[in-house]
């Protein structure tokens, strides 16, 4: 089978390695897509011999232990290594059966991420009311404990490099983004530091009395330097070094699966490629170019999606809002055209572009913010690679207008991702509801 393995100096590359086997109490995962987390960056700096990454992977069961989970459950675990591969093996305390409104692409980025937000807020304690300082908060950690903990009643101010890595965070609750810790305007009665450095004493000292800093991480990959006597500003004030593999991985993985499926929880998932990218990805994600986590997809098992599949499987990803299960349908250079004399009628070139600025971003300009838009697939009919689907889109103008429109579209899939799409609709319609001068 193959495998991503280091190929030296940080990097990794594709090979061939031997078929796994499990042992007592393990199941045998088909991987549909995995995560790539900064620790395992420093790991390969210098990895042991024999050692293959992988943490946070997805996918399908294909052999079962005794009381494990039946064979072709869509699962997630969590593993200590080697998971960035065709298959691999999991322990079934590791692993948990995944609701299925829950995607792979948005399950991978649950485990190391996931687990680390969920007990960070579980040592801290009960939050509500409490004002929360969180360094380093643009990560896959900063998203989830954002989220969870501005839901259980915190005010949390986020620090971040730039505005453009802050405007998600706000989105998820953050009452306060700033850009540097000197910024940050306390006190706080908790403090979660993961930058080290220079960043961890400034932010002990905008704690209150009696405070808790809870440290889980060294981004800066710089020693913190503590005065003894700086500590009286915050007399009283407790550090707590934290490590989040204390706990139930199964239990906790389920938690935080039954959480996205009730959309109370959104996985951040800022680059998604196929996984012949893990190298390249790597170098962005450690340049600090992903925002929230970084998911590579198996193309086997999107190849075995038949077009028809691939197609239904994006409208109703579009229906549910399902960012991630969007990105992963469509080829990097993936072409859309929108008809008609439109200020939006042309040529969308590439996944991004599509995405981000075509799909997400004129909708959100078009559309009214506090009204959801109602999609519904009616029909599709496929023959080769070529699908015609049909839907209807029903929505509020932010002109107040009712948007009611039936739309089809010629889409073109290949290698179970779709690369051309031809979109019809009613122009006319579209003009009066959504560009009224």
């Amino acid at each position: 089978m193959r495998a991503v393995v280091p190929a030296g100096d940080g990097h990794v590359t594709l090979t061939e390695v031997d078929e796994v086997e499990p042992g007592p109490d393990e199941v045998v995962i088909e991987v549909a897509a995995f995560s790539l987390n900064r620790g395992e960056t420093f790991q390969l700096e210098r990895p042991q011999d024999g050692w293959r990454p992988g943490k946070d992977i997805a996918g399908r069961v294909i052999r079962t232990t005794p009381g494990g989970p039946v064979v072709g459950s869509r699962v997630v675990a969590h593993l200590h290594r080697s998971g960035w591969a065709e298959r691999a093996v999991a322990p079934a305390s590791q692993l948990a059966v995944l609701p299925e409104s829950v995607s792979l692409a948005q399950a991978a980025a649950l485990p190391l991420a996931g687990l680390t937000a969920l007990r960070l807020l579980r040592a801290a304690g009960s939050v509500i009311g409490r004002r929360i300082l969180l360094t380093g908060a643009s990560g896959g950690v900063g998203h989830y404990v954002t989220e969870l903990a501005a839901a259980a009643g915190a005010s949390v101010t986020a620090v971040v490099s730039s505005p453009e890595r802050g405007e998600r965070l706000r989105a998820l609750g953050a009452e306060t983004i700033v850009y540097d810790v000197q910024a940050a305007e306390g006190p706080f009665d908790l403090v979660l530091e993961s930058v080290g450095g220079a960043s961890l004493p400034v932010a002990l000292s905008k704690l209150v009395p009696g405070g808790q800093l809870i440290w889980f991480g060294e981004a800066s990959r710089q020693p913190v330097e503590l005065d003894f006597f700086d500590l009286f500003r915050t007399e009283n004030s407790t550090i707590r070094h934290f490590h989040y593999a204390d706990g139930d991985d199964a239990a906790d993985l389920a938690k935080l699966a039954r959480l996205v499926a009730s959309d109370r929880l959104h996985p951040e998932i800022g680059r998604i490629e196929d996984w012949s990218q893990t190298d390249l990805v790597l170098d962005a994600l450690r340049n600090r170019l992903v925002r929230g986590n970084a998911v590579l997809t198996l193309r086997e098992e999107s190849a075995q999606l038949d077009p028809r599949a691939v197609v239904t499987r994006y409208v109703e990803a579009v229906a549910a809002g399902d960012l991630a299960t969007i990105r992963a349908s469509f080829a990097p250079n993936v072409v859309w055209t929108y008809p008609g004399d439109l200020p939006l009628s042309g040529e969308w070139k590439g996944r991004e572009t599509v995405v981000d600025e075509f799909l997400l971003a004129v909708a959100g300009q078009l559309f009214a913010p506090d009204a959801p838009v109602r999609i519904k697939l009616t029909n599709v009919i496929a023959e080769g690679e070529q699908v015609f689907a049909e839907w209807t889109a029903q929505a509020t103008a932010r002109s107040g207008a009712d948007y009611d429109n039936t739309c089809g579209g010629v889409f073109t899939v290949r290698d179970g991702v779709i690369v051309e799409v031809r979109e019809y609709l009613d122009t006319d319609h579209a003009r009066r509801a959504l560009f009224r001068a």
